[in-house]
């Protein structure tokens, strides 16, 4: 979230595009986890801060996620192993 508490992508340029309406999802808290999504919204720089600051800090929106890996309850969720791999157009 940034200071106005409104929520943002942390891939570069996605907030660029725009779309009626944005689900956005934590990075993981789990090591593993945390350094696939980093590495494949190529935000190495957050390796520096850490999973915690991540957590805390940075959301990617559904734009990221394929289909497969949304399950919806009363709001859209991500699957826990899902991992982001759609950021075409977003170089």
């Amino acid at each position: 979230m940034n200071r106005e508490g409104k929520q943002w992508c942390a891939v570069p340029k996605c907030m660029n595009i725009s779309v009626e309406k944005r689900h956005f999802f934590r990075f993981p808290k789990e090591h593993d986890r945390w350094l696939q999504w980093i590495r494949a919204a190529n935000r190495l720089d957050l390796e520096q801060k850490g999973p915690h600051y991540a957590y805390n800090n940075c959301t990617l929106c559904h734009l990221h996620f394929e289909e497969k890996w949304f399950r919806r309850k009363t709001t859209l969720c991500v699957h826990p192993n899902a991992v982001p791999t759609l950021f075409f157009g977003f170089e």
